[in-house]
């Protein structure tokens, strides 16, 4: 092979090489975070749950999981890119009594988050689901009035279908504990 035929075939090689290299890694990757927006999601939740992977320019992808999975990756003991050093995020933002528990006996995690199951008061007047001891939620109408929208804004949510994520997701389950956040949210 001559010389030219060793300079094409070289850099036909290396144009196969990245493109099955950008086509195998896929596009870079700014952050993946825990998520959850108040838009009913799949399997009769009142609220989705996902793994949000903010890409180069803003664009999203969205992987949605279920509220088990969230505690998991969010206690650090499920493997993920958004939890890649297992560190308990319930601890660090000082989000009480949700985590796991061991049950001995029959050889079984638990998995539990209280901050999470208040979630869908964000948005329903009522459980939607009916029943319940805790069938009351937080807004006075079906959706949340503008003064509560502007509270959930401070959260990153523009709208009831944005994903709340990352820090600020943390941040909101923090605050729903409190119950002087929680009457500041219905009377607003």
């Amino acid at each position: 092979m001559n010389k030219y035929g060793k300079i094409f075939s070289a850099f036909w090689l290396s144009v196969i090489l990245t493109g099955i290299s950008s086509f195998t890694s896929g596009p870079p990757v700014v952050g993946s975070f825990l998520a959850f927006n108040l838009m009913p999601g799949p399997n009769n939740s009142m609220v989705n749950f996902a793994i949000v992977t903010i890409l180069p320019g803003g664009k999203k992808d969205v992987n949605f999981i279920t509220q088990t999975e969230f505690v998991r990756l969010a206690s650090g003991i499920m493997h993920s890119d958004v939890n890649p050093t297992a560190e308990n995020f319930f601890s660090k933002y000082e989000v009480e009594e949700c985590g796991f528990s061991r049950d001995s006996i029959f050889k079984k995690t638990y998995f539990f988050c209280s901050s999470l199951d208040q979630v869908w008061k964000l948005r329903y007047k009522t459980n939607p689901y009916g029943g319940g001891t805790d069938s009351l939620g937080w807004t006075g109408a079906s959706v949340p009035s503008p003064g509560q929208m502007n509270i959930l804004k401070q959260y990153g949510a523009e709208n009831l279908d944005d994903y709340i994520y990352g820090e600020n997701a943390f941040k909101l389950l923090h605050d729903v504990q409190s119950y002087a956040w929680q009457s500041r949210y219905r009377g607003s």
